[in-house]
């Protein structure tokens, strides 16, 4: 029976902690485990450029238990930039089955505790690069969790392609017990990709599996920033909807515009272009964190990966609502601008009447 021989299972948890994080000052501050994050030398590679690659932290790990397994769990953190910091729970696995790989993989996508030790390292983190962060705050309502099965060496050497005929890897990338029908498992396996007869890259909305005999995380790298990004755009497209909901709930505090009304409006106004602004500016720094140049292998796992986590319809979401602020900074400006021209004509009218009484007078 094929076994696999080494390899683990990552746990993604990715949090926003800050506006910003300036990654020099972390790589100064931290003493040891750091590296930025480079890619290999591969021929393709130069199909991925990154603007300015997250910082690397080596974590203290922790046991746990799974099943009849006993886990010597180690932990990477990376931080972007743009204000995210990923935690990656490598689960090491050797010796196991495909079924034994399925229920462990069950059990730790159910695991909640997870998430509150991941809390604890971010708390951790953060006090310890604090002066390196912009207004740090774990939003702990909107983060990503990301699942990769990443297999290194199997009990004997064999292709993709006789692995794929072999085992059905439906059931693993979807939790399940009982056998898929035939869509299902179509459908599941629809995103897969390889480069050499050997490895294997099969791509899902909330996991994937990776098969890498050389050893190398590229992969793993990319996929992880692919989540990065999409919570980031993520958790602006919802910044957008509390902005939207205050701008309601002001204009309809306030009502109308009004000639007495006019320095407040100016204040909303002003408000409002700084939001559009910095939300511009920012979801522009997202997209361009990793610049696609060629359409090669990378480049066409990375863009499956993004589509699969939807950014196009983040992006389209955050689209419309920054055009809606606009047009609702628009509509005011052109309301103040109004009531300054009755303001102007009640002033002139005001005037002539004076003249009139004063020429009676």
């Amino acid at each position: 029976m094929l076994r696999i021989k080494k390899g683990r299972i990552i746990i993604y948890r990715i949090y926003d902690v800050a506006s910003e994080i300036d990654l020099s000052l972390i790589e100064a501050l931290a003493k040891e485990g750091v590296r930025r994050l480079r890619l290999s030398r591969y021929p393709y590679m130069k199909a991925l450029e990154f603007t300015n690659p997250p910082v690397s932290l080596e974590l203290k790990g922790f046991q746990r238990k799974v099943l009849e397994s006993d886990f010597n769990v180690s932990i990477i953190a990376k931080a972007y930039d743009f204000g995210v910091v990923s935690l990656a729970f490598n689960f090491p696995v050797s010796s196991v089955t495909f079924q034994e790989l399925e229920d462990i993989s069950r059990v730790l996508d159910t695991d909640e505790s997870i998430d509150a030790i991941a809390i604890e390292y971010l708390k951790n983190l953060i006090k310890t690069f604090q002066v390196a962060m912009v207004e740090p705050e774990i939003k702990e309502d909107v983060f990503e969790d990301y699942m990769i099965f990443y297999i290194e060496e199997f009990s004997e050497k064999i292709t993709a392609h006789d692995l794929l005929s072999q085992y059905d890897p439906s059931r693993l990338l979807l939790y399940e017990k009982r056998p898929l029908s035939t869509y299902a498992k179509e459908e599941t396996l629809r995103y897969r990709f390889s480069y050499y007869p050997d490895d294997l890259v099969v791509l899902h909305f909330d996991n994937a599996l990776i098969i890498e005999p050389r050893g190398d995380y590229d992969m793993v790298d990319i996929l992880e920033f692919a989540n990065a990004q999409i919570l980031e755009l993520r958790y602006y497209d919802s910044v957008l909807d509390r902005q939207l909901q205050r701008i309601y709930d002001e204009l309809s505090r306030r009502g109308g515009v009004s000639i007495f009304k006019i320095r407040e409006y100016e204040r909303l106004a002003r408000n409002l272009t700084e939001t559009v602004t910095d939300l511009t500016e920012v979801t522009e720094k997202v997209n361009n964190a990793l610049k696609v140049t060629e359409d090669v292998y990378y480049a066409k796992i990375y863009q499956t990966a993004m589509y699969l986590l939807r950014s196009q319809d983040w992006e389209t979401s955050i689209r419309e609502k920054l055009n809606i602020l606009s047009n609702t900074y628009k509509m005011i400006y052109d309301e103040i601008a109004t009531k300054r021209g009755h303001l102007l004509e009640l002033g002139i009218f005001l005037l002539i009447v004076i003249e009139i009484i004063l020429a009676i007078i």
